[in-house]
């Protein structure tokens, strides 16, 4: 069973008073008010959670064991992500929030093979991913980052995309992911301050990349593939 619901005061949990609580799997929650979530502990079968908008406590997510993915888009400060240690998500979407913590990361999750992390300005440091070796994709978007993860333990992944990434200092870290699908890295802006050459740091490490199968870097609106990039190289 999947509800969805704009909390906008407390009263607007109502809802859940005439619903079979047992079969509530997908929850998506969008609040207009910062209320407490301790509401949610009582969805034992939650598979499937949302949440948009102020919530100043997400812990009481720790308390849904069923939990297999979860998206957050918080308008406030998300100090720490521990509430989500010991619980076996496979998918786990972050969302434009900002945090009081410097070096904001995510505890250890043998289960999670889906990562999204969008707009995150805290979680600069990204080398606490380098022991999730089950994740098969990962997207990022907008971070802070000035160097990538050591992937060579995370021999499962299919899939990296990278949108942007403008603090990159360089790709060489690519060269340690042991297998890889396909490979986007997506840049659009229109600053004319940014003065990256990502074309150009890529075609520096390509030859080192026969492990991914697809490259697709898309500059503005122009794309180029794994052969016409290495055109380049011979011309």
């Amino acid at each position: 069973m999947e509800l969805a619901i704009e909390i906008n005061s407390a009263k607007d949990l109502d809802v859940l008073k005439d619903q079979p609580i047992d079969q509530i799997e997908k929850l998506e929650l969008f609040f207009y008010t910062s209320i407490s979530l301790k509401f949610i502990e009582k969805i034992r079968n939650l598979r499937n959670l949302l949440i948009t908008g102020s919530v100043k406590d997400l812990s009481p997510i720790a308390n849904c064991k069923s939990l297999k993915q979860l998206y957050i888009s918080n308008r406030g400060a998300v100090n720490t992500l521990d509430f989500v240690q010991g619980l076996e998500l496979e998918s786990l979407r972050l969302e434009s929030f900002t945090s009081k913590s410097d070096h904001l990361i995510i505890p250890h999750l043998p289960s999670l093979r889906n990562l999204e992390i969008s707009s995150v300005s805290k979680m600069a440091d990204l080398s606490f991913l380098h022991d999730f070796s089950g994740l098969k994709r990962i997207a990022l978007f907008e971070l802070n980052s000035k160097k990538l993860v050591d992937f060579a333990k995370l021999d499962q992944l299919g899939e990296l995309r990278l949108t942007n990434m403008f603090q990159l200092k360089g790709l060489a870290e690519l060269k340690t992911i042991p297998k890889l699908n396909t490979l986007y890295i997506h840049e659009f802006f229109i600053n004319k301050k940014i003065k990256i050459d990502r074309k150009n740091e890529l075609l520096k490490i390509i030859a080192d990349l026969k492990q991914i199968d697809e490259i697709i870097l898309t500059i503005n609106g122009e794309s180029y593939r794994r052969a016409e990039l290495l055109a380049e190289l011979k011309n």
